[in-house]
């Protein structure tokens, strides 16, 4: 998807660049956003495997983003997969 460029943000900024994550058994679809220089919010959504290789694509995708925060949204048997990594740092 491409960035979002629109700011129809109601809610206000706390953290200037973060990320959520919906696990499913095969997928973690990713939403990135992130304010820049221009004080606009930007959005950025990808779709990841859950195989470690995809895990790690992941985890460098949030790292070029310099993302300190991922909220996890999960239920279910699958509520301990993607938090066994460990940290992004």
């Amino acid at each position: 998807m491409s960035p979002r460029t629109d700011n129809t943000s109601t809610i206000g900024v706390v953290h200037p660049v973060c990320c959520g994550l919906d696990v499913h058994k095969k997928s973690i679809a990713a939403s990135l956003i992130w304010v820049d220089k221009n004080g606009r919010e930007q959005l950025e959504q990808k779709e990841f495997g859950t195989m470690t290789d995809d895990l790690i694509s992941m985890r460098q995708w949030l790292l070029d983003y310099n993302c300190p925060v991922v909220a996890i949204e999960h239920r279910g048997a699958l509520a301990s997969g993607p938090q066994r990594i460990g940290t992004l740092g």
